[in-house]
C-alpha cells in the first residue's frame, strides 16, 4: 500500500482553506445545482467542507482490523465484552464516561453537567476542541437571532431538499429532530457563553441562509474557548492524553471503558454509560479501504487521531456497522503532484481543490478507457466527484499542453510546480507523451480503446453537446495536439460521517438493531443525517448535528441513569 499522510503536526488554529462543515468531535488533534457551488465550498472555509482535515496532524493512522484488536471479541447477543487488561494502573468511577473532547464531547459533557450527571471527559490529545477549531458557524432555522431578522425556514424544506439529493436514502426523522432542536439548540450555546457574529446567510451558495456564522468567523474563537470555560466552571473532571482502547460490558449492559493514558498506563473506567465521541474512522486507511476505496494511492488529510476508536469498541461487543453507508468528504488528487498545504494552496489552478485532479474540461476514463461521469461534477457537489468512479479499478485524466496551459497551468508558479512534478515524479503516475498510443501504454491500457474514447469525446466537443453524459458544452475541450498527458488519480481524504448505527436517541444498536443498553454515538461515530454522498447543500448542518447528538446524548443518558 502507497499510503500517503500530511505532514502537518502543528497545532494551529486558523481557517482551514475553510470548511464548514468538517466533523468537530473528539479522540482527535482535530453541490448540487443550485446547492453549493465552488464558491461555497470554498467559503466553506476552504476548508470546511473538505476538511474535517486541512490543518490536522496527520501521522500514520491506526490499523487495527476491522472487527478490533481485541482477543476477546463479543457478538450479538453477548453478556461479556472483551477480555478485560491483565493489569489496571489506576481505576475511575463515574455516572457517565464521554470519549473524545470536540464539538459535540464538548456540547455533551456539559449537558451532563448541567443535569448534574457525574461524569468523566476523557481526551485523546491535550487540548479540547478537536476539529472543531477550524469550523465558522452552525445551522438553526427559526433561532431568535433569525426570527429577529426576519429569516424564516421551515423544517420541511430543509428535510425535502436534504433528502431529494440524497434520493431518499436518509432517514427523515433525524434531520427533522435537526431542525426541530436547532433553534434552541443556538440559544443554549449562547447561555453557555458562545459568541456569534449575529450574521445569518446562505453560506456562499447553500440551500437556505441557515448559517448562524460564530464571532470572527471561527469557532476557535466563537465556540470552543466559551466552552472549554464552561466545562472548568462546572467542574468537568477532564484527562488528557487518555486514548479509550476497550469497552466493558457486563451482562449485556455497558459497564464503563479502557484507556491508555500517557500518565498512569492503563485505566479502568466503572461506568454506567458511555459516549463516544472519538471523530470517526477518516484517519484510518484500513477502514477507509474496508468502505470500498483504492488506497494505493492515498492521501489522509485528516487527523490519524481519528482512527475508528469508537467503531471498532462498538464493534466489539456487537455494535451494527453503519460502515458502508457511511458517507464521505473526499476529493481526487495526482500522486505525482506535490500533496498541498490545504491551509495556503486550495486555490492552487493545478493541485488545488478544482486543479487538474478535480475534473471540468478534461477528459476521465477508467482502467476499461471508458468515461464513466461528466467531469465537471464538482460543479454540483465537490465531494461528489470521485463517488462514480469508487468501483473502478483505475481512475485517469486524459489532457493536452493546450489545456494545461489554459485552465491549469495559468500562472508561471503554476506552470514551475507541474514541470518539477513531471520530472521529479517517483509515483509513475504522470505521464507526458507525444501520442495518444504512448500514453495508453504507460498504463498498459487498451490502445484501440482509448483511442475510440477519445475520438468520441473531441467528435462531441466539435459538435459543441455531450449527447453521452451532458457534459456543458463550455468544458468540452477536445483532447488534439501533442504532447499528451495522463495521469491516475488517486484519493484525499478529509473525514467521513457515520461508523456505528444509532437510533434517534443517540442509543448504538447491535445487529438486530436493538440499543446496547448504555452506550451512546454522536458527531462522527453516530452521525445518521447522511447515507453514501456527503451533500453540503445545508449550510452548517455538520456543526449543527455536533452539538445536538452531544446535548441529545446526555438528555437521553440521564433518563437511563435513573432507570
Amino acid at each position: 500500500m502507497n499510503t500517503k499522510y500530511s505532514n502537518d503536526t502543528t497545532d494551529k488554529q486558523q481557517p482551514e482553506p475553510t470548511v464548514s462543515e468538517p466533523d468537530t468531535t473528539g479522540q482527535q488533534a482535530g453541490t448540487a445545482g443550485e446547492g453549493l457551488s465552488r464558491r461555497m465550498f470554498l467559503g466553506l472555509g476552504g476548508a470546511a467542507a473538505v476538511a474535517a482535515g486541512a490543518g490536522l496532524i496527520g501521522c500514520s493512522p491506526t490499523t487495527s482490523g476491522p472487527s478490533g484488536g481485541s482477543s476477546g471479541t463479543a457478538s450479538s447477543g453477548t453478556t461479556q465484552g472483551p477480555t478485560a487488561p491483565s493489569k489496571i494502573d489506576a481505576s475511575y468511577d463515574t455516572d457517565l464516561l464521554i470519549i473524545g473532547g470536540g464539538g459535540s464531547g464538548l456540547a455533551c459533557a456539559v449537558q451532563a453537567s448541567l443535569d448534574g450527571t457525574s461524569c468523566i471527559l476523557i481526551e485523546k490529545s491535550t487540548v479540547l476542541g478537536g476539529n472543531a477549531n477550524f469550523v465558522e458557524g452552525m445551522f438553526a432555522i427559526d433561532s431568535a437571532m433569525a426570527q429577529e431578522q426576519g429569516i424564516h425556514v421551515t423544517a420541511a424544506q430543509i428535510v425535502e431538499g436534504e433528502l431529494v439529493r440524497g434520493q431518499y436514502r436518509q432517514n427523515a426523522a433525524f434531520w427533522l429532530d435537526l431542525c426541530e432542536k436547532s433553534a434552541g439548540n443556538i440559544a443554549w450555546c449562547i447561555e453557555q457563553g458562545v459568541l456569534y457574529s449575529g450574521v445569518i446567510d446562505d453560506y456562499h451558495g447553500g440551500l437556505f441562509p441557515t448559517f448562524h456564522w460564530f464571532k470572527d468567523g471561527k469557532a476557535s474563537v466563537g465556540y470552543v474557548p466559551p466552552m472549554i470555560k464552561r466545562v472548568e466552571d462546572l467542574g468537568i473532571k477532564v484527562h488528557f492524553d487518555t486514548a479509550a482502547t476497550m469497552l466493558k460490558l457486563e451482562n449485556g449492559n455497558i459497564a464503563g471503558a479502557y484507556a491508555t493514558s500517557a500518565d498512569e498506563g492503563t485505566v479502568e473506567y466503572n461506568a454506567k454509560a458511555v459516549v463516544l465521541a472519538t471523530g470517526g474512522f477518516g484517519g484510518n486507511a484500513e477502514y477507509i479501504a474496508e468502505q470500498g476505496w483504492n488506497t494505493e494511492h492515498l492521501f489522509i488529510v485528516g487527523s490519524s487521531n481519528a482512527a475508528g476508536d469508537a467503531y471498532r469498541m462498538a464493534r466489539d461487543i456487537g455494535a451494527k456497522g453503519f460502515i458502508q453507508d457511511s458517507s464521505q468528504s473526499i476529493l481526487y488528487m495526482v500522486p505525482a503532484l506535490p500533496n498541498i498545504d490545504f491551509h495556503n494552496d486550495a486555490l492552487n489552478p493545478v493541485n488545488g481543490y478544482f486543479g487538474l485532479a478535480a475534473g471540468g474540461p478534461v477528459l476521465w476514463v477508467n482502467e476499461n478507457c471508458q468515461r464513466y461521469t461528466r467531469e465537471n461534477l464538482t460543479d454540483d457537489n465537490l465531494v461528489l466527484q470521485c463517488i462514480p468512479g469508487k468501483d473502478n479499478l483505475a481512475n485517469y485524466v486524459v489532457f493536452d499542453q493546450a489545456i494545461l496551459d489554459t485552465y491549469f497551468a495559468t500562472t508561471d508558479d503554476a506552470k514551475s510546480l507541474f514541470n518539477d512534478a513531471l520530472a521529479k515524479d517517483s509515483t509513475g503516475t504522470l505521464i507526458k507523451a507525444d501520442t495518444l498510443d504512448e500514453l495508453a501504454m504507460a498504463f498498459n491500457l487498451n490502445s484501440e480503446g482509448f483511442a475510440a474514447t477519445v475520438k468520441r469525446y473531441n467528435d462531441l466537443c466539435k459538435a459543441g453537446s455531450d449527447d453521452d453524459l451532458g457534459k456543458p458544452a463550455a468544458k468540452m475541450v477536445a483532447i488534439e495536439n501533442g504532447p499528451f498527458y495522463i495521469a491516475r488519480l488517486g484519493y484525499s481524504f478529509f473525514f467521513e460521517t457515520g461508523g456505528v448505527t444509532t437510533d434517534i436517541q443517540r442509543r448504538v444498536l447491535d445487529e438486530k438493531k436493538q440499543p446496547i443498553p448504555g452506550l451512546y454515538a454522536i458527531g462522527n461515530d453516530g452521525n445518521m443525517n447522511y447515507r453514501h454522498v456527503y451533500t453540503i447543500n445545508m449550510p452548517g448542518t455538520a456543526m449543527g448535528n455536533q452539538v445536538n447528538s452531544g446535548r441529545e446524548a446526555a438528555i437521553n443518558a440521564k433518563v437511563y441513569l435513573q432507570g
